[in-house]
This record gives structure tokens, sequence and C-alpha cells, in this order.
């Protein structure tokens, strides 16, 4: 009787609890405010005091959205500024148990233990903020932290398709980049946190997924220790591991690309997707910095960028010293999909994104925020193992070369870098 009676009154509270949250009685907007005063995100107009105003929220199945408008003298940085202050605050001693944690309980003699466990558990979770802005300061909060990893699967693979995965979001979106639609692609962020890792899942999944269309130049810049495992695929064309031998790539590649931008434009079509033609050419480049302080080498880059989307070749390329003169101005206007994982400071994500944001992510391997001419999303990047890359490329790969011999061959095994075969 005594146990029937505790049960009943525990389950009653939480009960009231969870069904004013599910109602949408209870949620963190107020919170969310009161925090923005505390930081300063209020403006003094003599004797009056503007601030942030709540407009409207929403509640889906991942958490809340709340939109407000910002007064006059604060911008989207500001607030961005502010994340982990935002992110901290919220989590302050926050105890949420919802239906769905009911559930799962068994209404047996543990309930008491089983309710304590479920306390605890609660206590360590941590909601975790996004902001965006489109006239409105957008901030949702999300229930259940992004997980740290998410493993490569099959289910990633889309044959024949120029399409890759960058990454999930914490509503379990995915989130793809397309080739076709945008043709390059920066990456940047502090060494150990994903970059190689994400240009390898790239061309492991290009080779897989157009064996027949795809021919790469992978330029690794540090030291060959990315891509030497692909530098015998019959995919590959150009294989470069230092600056010097990077330009003899670079060069062939412009030589090539202007061949098949002729042919293009000539046959009057505007790009190699409109003329039909199944081939593309991706130029990877891992470590761009090294290449920063030679002119001539960073002009073909640039070329590349800007007239390569035409010619059906697409530009990858990758920092973990993302500069102004690492990334030109010249070759940021003509790449607009980016990819930045954790930076260092505030300036270094205004390089790669034109924003703040990448310089407040979590230290953790594969978490960024990929944004391209749509929309920018915070996401975790799938990471794929070295031994299921050498099994899925195993098939591609030709035999053995030295060094010297793969450069003499390539040419006499593919003399024209674009087929000009239509469908």
């Amino acid at each position: 009787m005594l146990f029937e009676i505790v049960s009943t009154t525990v389950f009653g509270a939480i009960a009231i609890k969870a069904y004013t949250s599910k109602k949408g009685l209870s949620n963190d907007s107020g919170k969310i405010q009161r925090i923005m005063s505390l930081s300063g995100l209020n403006v003094k107009d003599g004797e009056d005091t503007h601030t942030t105003q709540l407009i409207k929220k929403k509640q889906y199945y991942w958490g809340w959205e709340y939109r407000y408008r910002i007064p006059l003298g604060r911008s989207f940085d500001d607030y961005a500024s502010k994340l982990r202050v935002l992110e901290d605050g919220l989590n302050n001693r926050r105890k949420r148990i919802t239906f769905a944690d009911l559930k799962s309980l068994q209404l047996d003699a543990n309930i008491i233990d089983n309710l304590r466990t479920l306390w605890k558990t609660k206590l360590t979770e941590r909601k975790e903020i996004e902001l965006a802005y489109d006239g409105l300061l957008i901030v949702r909060v999300y229930d259940k932290a992004l997980p740290t990893q998410i493993n490569w699967n099959d289910a990633l693979l889309k044959s024949n398709t120029w399409s890759v995965p960058i990454g999930f979001t914490r509503n379990g979106e995915t989130i793809r980049h397309d080739f076709d639609k945008d043709k390059h692609l920066i990456i940047a962020g502090a060494t150990g946190f994903g970059k190689s890792a994400i240009l390898k899942l790239i061309t492991t999944m290009l080779i897989e997924q157009q064996p027949e269309n795809v021919e790469l130049s992978l330029i690794d810049l540090k030291g060959g220790s990315a891509f030497h495992r692909f530098r015998n695929c019959k995919q590959v064309k150009y294989y470069s591991r230092d600056p010097k031998s990077a330009m003899d790539v670079l060069t062939k590649v412009q030589n090539d690309m202007q061949k098949s931008f002729e042919h293009v434009v000539d046959s009057g079509f505007e790009d190699v997707k409109e003329a039909k033609i199944k081939k593309r050419h991706f130029i990877i480049i891992d470590e761009a910095a090294d290449l920063s302080d030679d002119k001539d080498v960073m002009e073909i880059i640039t070329d590349i960028a800007r007239r390569g989307r035409s010619a059906g070749y697409y530009l990858i390329f990758c920092t973990q010293y993302p500069t102004a003169q690492v990334i030109p101005s010249q070759t940021k206007r003509n790449i607009i999909a980016r990819l930045c994982y954790v930076v260092d400071t505030d300036t270094a994500s205004r390089v790669v994104l034109d924003e703040c944001g990448a310089d407040k992510l979590p230290d953790i391997p594969g978490r960024g925020i990929y944004k391209n001419n749509v929309k920018r999303y915070t996401v975790q990047s799938p990471f794929i193992s070295n031994q299921t890359i050498q099994q899925i490329i195993e098939p591609h790969i030709v035999k053995e070369e030295s060094s010297h011999e793969k450069e003499d061959s390539d040419e006499a095994r593919r003399t024209d870098s674009i087929t000009f075969e239509t469908l």
C-alpha cells in the first residue's frame, strides 16, 4: 500500500510537470531573455532601455524555436558572440522529465531507484543552442545534444550523383553537398578536428559513386599522409605531396581545363552539365597554406575557382590556417560553399564563413558549420575508418608504381582530362 501511494504521488507530480511542458506552458523563452539582459545585450537610449523582444515561439519534436526582434544598435554577431553564455545559462541546474521518460520506467518495486537514476541522468543532460538570423533573431533550443561521433554507413552512398554527405544536423537531417550545384568547396579548421577525415570521405565517395566519370588531382601538402592510399586508384590522374610538384600538377590541370572550357563554350553551352558531359575533374588540395606564398600557384587556383565550374573542374580547397592570404578574396568570391570546423579566433571564422561562429564550436572532432548560398547548418560530419576506405577503393586500385613511373604513365594512360561523351 505504501509503495502504491508513494509511486502514485511521485508520478502524479512528474506527470503534471511533463504535461505543462508538452502543451507549451513551460519553455525557456523567459530565461533566454533574462540571460540576454544580464549579459549586456540590452541597449540604453537616454532613459529608455531597449530589450530583445520575443515575437514567436514554436515547439518541434527536437525542441523549441524562438524568434526575437533585436534592438537597434545590436547585430546578429553580438548575439552569436554570447552563444556559450546562453547555452551555459540555459543548462544551469536543468531538471526536466517528459512523458517519454516516464513510459520507459517499469512500475515495480524498484520504481524509486529508477526515478533517482532518471533524475541524475537529467541533471547531466545538456540542451544545445543554434542561432540564425533572417530579419529576426532565431534561437533554436535542442533537447538532446548532437552526437559526438556518427559513423559512415552504406546508406550514405548515392550512385551516379555528385552529392556527398557533409554531416548530420541536431534534428537528424543529412546535409549533402552537391558539386553539380555548388561546384567548389572551402574546408577549414584547426588541426585534428576533421579536415583530413572529411577529405578522405569525399574522395572515397566520389570514387565509389562515379567510378567511370570522376578524375582526381590530389595535392597533399602534409607529406602524403591523407591521400597516399588513393594515389594508385585509376581515377587519380595527378598526384603531388610537395609544393614544387604541386605547381606542375596545377599547371597541367589548368591546361586540361582550358581545353574543356573551350570545347564547352565553343559548342554553345554554359557548362558541362548543360552539354551533358559525364566527366568531372576534382582538384583536392590539403593544406593550401603551403602554397600561399607562390603568386603563380595562387593565380592558377583562382582561375580554377573562376572558370572551372563551366569546364567541369571542381576545387576542394582545404587549410588549417584560414587567413586572408591563404584564402584570397578572389578565390572566396567564386566559392559559395564553406565547411568550417573549430578555429581559434573570431577572425579565422570570418575569413571562412564571413561570420563568427566556428570559434564558438565545442572541441569535438567532426563538429562544424556548413554554409552555402541558401542556409547555414551546424553539423557532425560522418566518420569513415581507414580500413573501410581501403575496402571500398580496393577494386579501383591499379598495380603499384613508383612516383616517377606514376608521373610518366599518367600522360600515356589519359591524354585528355575530360572525355566529351554525351548521353
